[in-house]
């Protein structure tokens, strides 16, 4: 329960971090970096490097110590760097130096990146084998609603504290979440471990470990599709709001909303209904049902621009009493992604040694950050060259995703006939 509540304190800090940052970054329309003008549109795709360059390079070799040190340990370092960090976003110099701002930014993603590696490595510590599917399903819960709301909450802190007292609030955050870090059971790691051995040689042993053990390679893959997925939802939630239901595009929480009560909904179908079906089998029908459903919730826009029409309903939108189709079909979403993540969280964190797991954990956080970057490159597309824009993006994602999972799907079927073993 300890690591829980840390987890929430410590991922909504990280998302209101990323709102402060754009708020002292954008108090004004242009600013000057090296004698030329940026905007604030630019200074906020910059940001977005600085937090995401330490996850991509650093996680890895936050893997390695996590496996040298005590978990408990780096956990509460990683949390009070952090609250350190964001409250010096309220010093003066900070506030008027965008490159000052930026090196924090930087300096405090980097501290992030020891956090997730060790609550991964602790979780299979601290849970019964048996009690995993269960323990997964908050841990991603909490993670995907964090992803969809963490950002929603900086504004209303920022509105009700000022710029100037928001970073000390977020700071609280972290503390409490150090505190509660204090209060889980520990590992018991070697005192000669890592002693005479680079942390590069112990990296290489990991990657080593990933590649020749397909089905952790495999798990680590599915987790970073999926997350690359549920990013690019999050992203395009926007313009979906506004071609689709025709909505001011405030509302566009609606859609992450549905998401995330259609993962928590599924998390709980998982943890208490499905946890005896063999975890491969469950995470391809997942990725067939969310395929399905991205390529429906896409096909919405020309439904309305073409069939609609056609039929003489010409003018009709997904919005009123029929906004219940798209917020059903982002539900379903939602419940589709709970099929792939749990059992395949669970999955790795059973098969991975406890001398490897942040190792590989460290290196799943590096390959899912690295995904992050994609759902940015085909949010723009969507919006400045696709025809159809939004609809034609999801449907290029969805189609893909459900051929690809049928395929794998028939193939673990046969697999599980034939008494072998599915990866």
């Amino acid at each position: 329960m300890s690591l829980w509540i840390a987890q929430i304190f410590s991922q909504f800090g990280d998302r209101v971090v990323f709102v402060i940052f754009v708020a002292v970054l954008t108090a004004n329309q242009s600013v000057k970096i090296g004698g030329f003008h940026v905007a604030a549109a630019e200074l906020t795709s910059w940001l977005y490097v600085a937090f995401t360059i330490p996850a991509i390079v650093f996680s890895p070799i936050a893997g390695v110590y996590v496996d040298r040190l005590s978990n408990r340990l780096v956990m509460v370092v990683s949390n009070m760097v952090r609250a350190l960090g964001v409250c010096l976003v309220a010093t003066p110099y900070v506030k008027v130096s965008p490159t000052a701002a930026f090196s924090l930014a930087f300096l405090i993603s980097v501290g992030s990146q020891f956090f997730a590696p060790a609550e991964s490595a602790s979780i299979p510590r601290l849970v019964k084998k048996d009690h995993l599917y269960a323990a997964n399903s908050l841990f991603f819960t909490t993670m995907m609603i964090a992803l969809g709301f963490g950002f929603a909450i900086g504004e209303p802190i920022i509105s009700r504290t000022g710029i100037g007292k928001a970073p000390f609030a977020v700071g609280a955050a972290f503390v409490v979440a150090a505190l509660f870090c204090t209060q889980i059971t520990d590992n018991t790691p070697s005192k000669d471990k890592g002693k005479d051995e680079a942390w590069w040689e112990e990296l290489r042993v990991g990657m080593a470990y990933i590649v020749n053990n397909p089905p952790v390679y495999k798990a680590i893959l599915k987790i970073t599709v999926l997350f690359s997925t549920v990013i690019t939802l999050n992203i395009i939630a926007v313009a979906l709001t506004q071609q689709v239901l025709d909505l001011d595009t405030v509302k566009f929480g609606y859609i992450v909303a549905a998401a995330g009560v259609g993962m928590g909904s599924g998390n709980f179908l998982v943890s208490h209904y499905f946890n005896r079906v063999p975890p491969t089998l469950l995470a391809y029908r997942g990725f067939v049902l969310l395929g399905f459903f991205m390529s429906l919730l896409g096909s919405l826009g020309f439904m309305q621009d073409y069939l609609f029409p056609a039929i003489g309903m010409g003018g009709v939108h997904f919005h009123g009493y029929l906004i219940v189709v798209p917020l059903i079909i982002a539900m379903m979403i939602g419940v589709s992604c709970s099929f792939v993540a749990v059992p395949t969280q669970s999955l790795l964190q059973a098969a991975v040694p406890a001398e490897l797991r942040g190792k590989v954990f460290g290196a799943q956080n590096t390959a899912m950050s690295a995904a992050s970057t994609i759902p940015v490159v085909l949010a723009g597309v969507s919006a400045d060259y696709l025809p159809g824009g939004v609809s034609t993006t999801l449907l290029i994602i969805g189609l893909p995703t459900l051929i690809v999972g049928a395929i794998h799907l028939q193939k673990t079927k046969a697999e599980l006939s034939a008494g072998q073993a599915p990866v």
